[in-house]
């Protein structure tokens, strides 16, 4: 009984066809990705700015109501 070359062929060639496909798909996502994403997302915004949050740093402890309103704002907007 001798070795298979045919199913060894097939199995390279299958191999060597599946890691180029791979290969080619992620380059081309990459290449997508660095077009459409932009540089640097958390950069400081330019122009007229405006802070949406706004978060209290006060020294005395706030109250538990405080706490669950943030909470509940939390699983609302999910930020």
């Amino acid at each position: 009984m001798g070795v298979p070359y045919r199913r060894i062929m097939e199995a390279l060639r299958f191999l060597l066809l599946f890691v180029t496909c791979s290969l080619l798909s992620y380059g081309i996502v990459t290449l997508l990705a660095d077009k459409l994403l932009p540089a640097d997302p958390y950069h400081e915004p330019h122009g007229n700015a405006v802070k949406v949050v706004k978060i209290i740093n006060s020294p005395q402890t706030q109250d538990w109501d405080g706490y669950l309103a943030r909470l509940q704002l939390f699983y609302l907007t999910g930020e």
